[in-house]
Parts: structure tokens; C-alpha cells; sequence
């Protein structure tokens, strides 16, 4: 079964701002970032926290995020571009945020999820991406070293192979669906 994503609004034809464009693809990007977890414990990779789960999260929102940019690099101009991934990024952090005030107590998490995007956005610069493909190996090794960082030793190679060949793959193939749908309404 493949997930679903949020492609069409709800209401009527009216033209609609980057900012909600990017809201609701970071939605999307959330609900696939989850849904890898989810992939990841029905696998056998054991979470032993909500936290983990969060971390793990993280990672992939922060790799959608780049499959992002990507998609609309051609599409936007550099000013677009830059307030639409702005926009996408300070939904995800408010998402990180809620989430982890959630699971962990109240706090500000904002900041380092912000640097946690910075970082990896210049990892995630050195990477293969392709229009016809998505993410090339090399993005999706990332996504795997960061995901299999969180999990931790335990199963070290087989949760890398799990992240490289089915659920990094399948997160972007939803998300990009989904976003160049919305994009194109």
C-alpha cells in the first residue's frame, strides 16, 4: 500500500502563495518522514524512545527538504525558490518543535533542527539528483548513514540497506508526487 499524500486543495481554483504551497509540502514531507519510521519498526529496527523516532524523522524531513529544492529549482525563481524552502524549513521546525515539546518536555527546538538543516543541506549539495530519477544513490547513502547514526550500531548495515534501497526511495517517490501535483495546480 502506498501512502498517500496531501496533491489537491480543497477549496476551489483560487491561485495560492508560496508560503501555503510550502505549507503544506512540509506536511507532506512530515507525514513521509513519519511513515519511514513506521517502515523502519515493521522491518525489525527497534526506536527506544519517542525521541529516536524524532531524530529519525528529522533526518528524513531534512532529506525531503533537499528533494524539495530540487524540484523546484527549474520551476521558481532564485527569490521563489529561497522563500518557498524559508517557508518549508520554519513549518518543519515548528513540527520538530511541537512534536518534541510533546515527547520530551517543554523547550525550544527549533534552533537545532534550523542547524541540523544547515549542515546537512552542504552534505546534501555534494549529491546526485536527477529529474527523471529523484535522488541519486549517493543522496540516498546519506539519508541512510544519518538514519542508521540514530538507530545506532545494532543492525547497522542491514537498516542502511533498508533506508538505500526501499524507504529513502519510496519517501521521495510519495513526497515528489505529491509536490509537483500541488506545484502544477
Amino acid at each position: 500500500m502506498s501512502l498517500r499524500l496531501r496533491s489537491r486543495w480543497k477549496q476551489g481554483e483560487r491561485s495560492r502563495s508560496l508560503e501555503e504551497l510550502a505549507t503544506v509540502g512540509a506536511a507532506n514531507a512530515w507525514r513521509a518522514a513519519c511513515n519511514g519510521v513506521l517502515n523502519l519498526e515493521n522491518e525489525g529496527f527497534e526506536t527506544s524512545s519517542r525521541a529516536q523516532r524524532i531524530d529519525i524523522i528529522e533526518e528524513f524531513a531534512a532529506f525531503l527538504l533537499q528533494v524539495a529544492d530540487r524540484l523546484v529549482y527549474q520551476r521558481f525563481s532564485a527569490e521563489d525558490r529561497a522563500r518557498f524552502i524559508t517557508a518549508m524549513a520554519i513549518r518543519l521546525a515548528e513540527l520538530v518543535d511541537e512534536n518534541r515539546s510533546d515527547a520530551q518536555g517543554p523547550g525550544d527546538y527549533r534552533d537545532g533542527f534550523i542547524d541540523k538543516l544547515n549542515e546537512r543541506t552542504g552534505v546534501y549539495a555534494q549529491c546526485s539528483y536527477s529529474e527523471e530519477d529523484g535522488p541519486g544513490f549517493s543522496m540516498l547513502c546519506c539519508l541512510g548513514d544519518r538514519v542508521t547514526d540514530v538507530l545506532g550500531p545494532t543492525n547497522r548495515k542491514w537498516a542502511q540497506d533498508q533506508v538505500v534501497a526501499i524507504d529513502g526511495p519510496e519517501a521521495a517517490r510519495s513526497f515528489t508526487r505529491a509536490l509537483d501535483t500541488l506545484l502544477e495546480d
